[in-house]
Formats: structure tokens, C-alpha cells, sequence
């Protein structure tokens, strides 16, 4: 009206990456460092088509580590696979069960997927889009 530009908004700083939407998992999973020929297991605490975050006790891999995964999606008996790499850490804190960088997250690590086989990424694409858009392909939901 006046010729005043508005300044974009500026974007939240946890905001997700278009793409990444997470949806909850909660479910077992088994992994291994990378060359350790030690098959661990953990909890896929949620998942997206980006990775996943990992729920550890003990002995939480360090960042940048690379990981191979094998999780399970609810319902569904075949694993999924992927080769991962330790993105971000979340030590215990002094309060029991959280995380101390994210309370509101248990101990363990974020998981970046870097190679993955396009089968079980649709795989989770099409579990996270029916969970988060679950009336999407539904005419009569809109």
C-alpha cells in the first residue's frame, strides 16, 4: 500500500525440513557400529524418511558414527534396513528417563539415513503420509 516490503517470517528454529515429517514409533530395532560385529539392540522412538531417532541405555554412539539399522514398522513383519550416521547425541540427564539435550526424548541418538533401499523408504513414506495425512486419499474426509 505504502511500497513497504514485509520481511519474510523467519522460520521457527526447530522447524522440519519438508519431507521429514516424523510420526511416533516406539517399536525394538537392532543395530550395529559400523566394523564393531556387535548387533545391538534399542528402540526406533520415531521415524521419518530422513531417520530415525534411537532410544540406547548404554553406550550411546558418538557423533558421526556410522551405524547399520534393521526397525520394524507396527504390524508390518518384514525389517527395514539402512546405513545411518550419528547426527546428534542425547546423554542421560540427572532426571530419570530424559534425555539431557531433549527432556522430552529418552537417552540415545538421532539417526540420518544415508543409504537406504527405495523399497523400505517408501515403505516409511507411505506409513508417515497415512499418519499424518490420514484422510488424504479419502473424498469424503476433505
Amino acid at each position: 500500500m505504502f511500497g513497504f516490503k514485509r520481511r519474510p517470517k523467519p522460520e521457527p528454529p526447530n522447524a522440519v525440513p519438508k519431507g521429514s515429517e516424523r510420526i511416533a514409533l516406539c517399536e525394538r530395532c537392532e543395530f550395529e557400529i559400523a566394523g564393531s560385529g556387535n548387533p545391538r539392540e534399542g528402540v526406533a522412538w520415531n521415524v521419518s524418511v530422513v531417520g530415525l531417532y534411537l532410544v540406547v541405555q548404554a553406550d550411546i554412539p558418538p557423533m558421526d558414527t556410522a551405524v547399520h539399522v534393521s526397525l520394524w514398522l507396527p504390524g508390518d513383519p518384514r525389517p527395514l534396513h539402512a546405513e545411518a550416521r550419528v547426527v546428534w547425541c542425547n546423554p542421560p540427564s540427572p532426571f530419570s528417563g530424559c534425555g539431557a539435550n531433549a527432556l522430552r526424548f529418552p537417552p540415545g541418538c538421532g539417526l540420518k539415513f544415508v543409504d537406504i533401499p527405495a523399497a523400505d523408504l517408501a515403505r516409511i513414506q507411505s506409513r508417515v503420509e497415512a499418519t499424518v495425512h490420514p484422510n488424504k486419499g479419502d473424498p469424503h474426509q476433505r
